[in-house]
């Protein structure tokens, strides 16, 4: 495996704890773990954009990979911009976060969060590492 790679795959591993953390916790505490989750996810959809762009950039990358890395990225930008950044931006106060809203909200982007990795690790990171990364 690619040391970027598993850098992708570690920030992952952190996301899937952080959601363990939200799920078990409320209030204050939840709020902080949210926030964490959003600084992760957010960092991790911009190292993600870079390292494909610079993918896509090389010379000697094929027309196929270079569709499916676009499409990948058109993907994550849409998911961040009507899932993830709504979600967050509604639920930031003690007593948002501890609402029956919440919980049906939640359980929505634990599980979109949850297909999204094992698209990214099955499919999508093969096709890195065989560039290097």
């Amino acid at each position: 495996m690619g040391a970027t790679v598993d850098g992708f795959k570690a920030t992952h591993r952190e996301a899937v704890s952080l959601l363990g953390e939200i799920d078990s916790s409320g209030g204050q505490q939840r709020i902080d773990a949210l926030n964490s989750l959003k600084e992760a996810l957010l960092a991790h959809v911009g190292e993600e954009n870079s390292v494909i762009q610079e993918a896509m950039d090389k010379s000697d990358v094929e027309g196929p990979f270079k569709s499916s890395a676009q499409r990948f990225m058109d993907e994550l930008g849409s998911i961040a911009q009507t899932a993830l950044l709504p979600f967050f931006d509604k639920f930031s106060s003690p007593e948002t976060v501890d609402s029956e809203d919440f919980a049906d909200d939640f359980n929505g982007i634990k599980s979109a969060l949850a297909d999204r990795i094992a698209f990214e690790e099955g499919k999508f990171y093969p096709e890195l590492e065989k560039l290097g990364y």
